[in-house]
């Protein structure tokens, strides 16, 4: 793709994602700058436009590549592994960016009344535009199971996770069985304990009797409610077998058996293990919230951070490092003092002091996290310039009258590149294992944004719940195993032993 292609579509991302933000659509794609936050995503499209302005400014009609970058980049495609963790991690980026049409809570289409709605790209929409009292958003979870229930031509597309990221916790109800005079959950092979229910057949949400468990039998208490929600009757059980009973209704109660659903039900309390049946395909958490959503929404933090922090670290590293190898003399000395002074500054205790002011966003601790990372770019940056002021290309360029900014932009850092293409893998890795540390120290986002370092740590402190600390540690190590297979395959094909780019 030429400069100006390339200018052309950032141009047009940012002004329909501007467009959609304003019309309040939240259009997948469109909508991951404002992910980690309104003012971060008006940033993120600011820059955007800005770029696509420069290069459609500056940019060539056509594009064509050296020699050089040929080479390698076939020589990147020829490191098998790198190659395919590349393809896997733009694969990774691509899922990331779909957003609420893999995971989210609301619906993606909804039939009502021969009516079709899609929430998911729309703002809030009340219960009672389905039919029901309610005046709050619309529970789609909940649409859907009545829509299913009632039969009657309407229905309810969610995502493939019907989940939010973001502080979801939905009441898990499961069914309870029983076999052979005993009481099983659904899901499980060993007998059941807690509270199983049985509910009105029309009216589902109300309850009709409610038992008490132990080893499968009933043991202990039993209430029983009217379709109004008073309650008609008690009793008591003693392994499975009625002791004592009253009857509020004066022999009223037994009229109301026939209205009971036959279907056990219990709620099953968080964390939950995997279930295929509730759709929480790796558990839940302590607070109820699905893995895999919050999983999802730490990964598109984690690429929106790495974006951010990527371009702040180059950005100051070759403006800083550039001009201290360039001009060297007291600026070189007095700028590496004042390099190592910083470099010495506690950073995890700034973090800290922040975090205990004021509640920090993603941006805003990306940035904080950028202001102590970008020495090792400038220092590499300016070994590289004065390395190459001193070879004689450079020389030539001054006797032909090339300005300094023209023999830095255009001669000394495309001679440079290769140490940011380098390090860019490894900048990656550094801003995510950062941001999980922060997380799971408590020092990080707020807690109701979704975070692989919170999951961690919930996960280490009570080891009963197996999947969750799995299920962070396996894709934490993932994503970062495939950022350093890129990152050695990046290296190798970038060697500037075995390509140079003068002569």
């Amino acid at each position: 793709m030429s400069p100006r292609a390339t200018g052309i579509t950032l141009i047009v991302y940012a002004a329909l994602s501007a467009l959609f933000r304003w019309l309040s659509l939240a259009v997948p794609i469109f909508k991951v700058p404002f992910l980690g936050g309104m003012g971060l995503g008006w940033i993120l499209l600011a820059a955007s436009a800005l770029t696509g302005g420069w290069l459609l400014w500056r940019g060539q009609t056509q594009w064509h590549w050296s020699p050089l970058t040929l080479k390698q980049i076939r020589r990147f495609r020829e490191i098998k592994r790198g190659y395919a963790s590349f393809l896997i991690l733009l694969a990774l980026v691509g899922v990331g960016s779909l957003d609420t049409l893999v995971v989210g809570k609301r619906a993606l289409i909804v039939r009502y009344e021969g009516q079709y709605f899609f929430p998911f790209v729309t703002d809030v929409k009340p219960a009672t535009t389905f039919g029901l009292k309610e005046e709050s958003e619309t529970d789609y979870r909940a649409l859907q199971r009545q829509f299913r229930e009632a039969k009657n031509g309407n229905w309810v597309l969610m995502p493939i996770v019907p989940y939010d990221p973001k502080l979801d916790t939905p009441e898990t109800i499961e069914k309870v069985v029983v076999r052979e005079g005993v009481a099983y959950r659904a899901s499980e092979t060993k007998p059941f304990d807690g509270r199983a229910y049985t509910q009105f057949r029309e009216k589902p949400e109300q309850k009709r009797q409610e038992w008490v468990f132990r080893h499968g039998l009933k043991q202990g208490e039993m209430l029983g409610w009217d379709a109004d929600n008073e309650q008609v009757e008690k009793a008591t059980f003693d392994k499975g077998n009625r002791v004592a009973y009253t009857d509020f209704t004066e022999a009223k109660a037994d009229a109301l058996a026939s209205q009971a659903s036959e279907t056990l039900f219990t709620v099953v309390y968080p964390p939950s293990a995997p279930s295929w049946t509730h759709r929480h395909f790796l558990g839940t958490t302590s607070m109820g919230g699905d893995v895999l959503a919050i999983l999802y929404g730490g990964w598109q933090q984690a690429i929106i951070a790495s974006i951010l922090f990527v371009t702040f670290v180059f950005v100051v590293g070759v403006a800083a490092g550039g001009l201290l190898g360039y001009f060297g003399g007291v600026l070189d000395l007095v700028g590496m003092r004042l390099i190592e002074i910083w470099s010495v500054l506690p950073f995890l205790f700034i973090v800290m002091i922040v975090s205990s002011i004021i509640s920090p966003n993603l941006f805003l601790l990306v940035v904080i996290i950028s202001l102590f990372s970008w020495m090792g770019t400038t220092i590499y940056i300016r070994t590289a310039a004065m390395k190459e002021k001193a070879r004689d290309y450079v020389a030539s360029a001054r006797l032909l009258g090339a300005s300094t900014g023209r023999i830095i932009f255009k001669h000394i850092l495309p001679n440079s590149i290769a140490i940011l293409v380098t390090l860019a893998p490894f900048e990656v890795s550094a801003i995510i294992t950062s941001l999980a540390a922060l997380d799971y120290l408590g020092f990080g986002l707020p807690p109701e944004e979704p975070s692989w370092g919170r999951l961690l740590h919930e996960g280490t402190e009570d080891f009963n719940y197996p999947w969750i600390v799995s299920s962070a540690f396996i894709a934490m190590t993932t994503v970062l195993v495939l950022v350093t297979f890129v990152g050695e395959a990046v290296r190798e094909a970038f060697d500037p032993k075995k390509f140079t780019t003068y002569r």
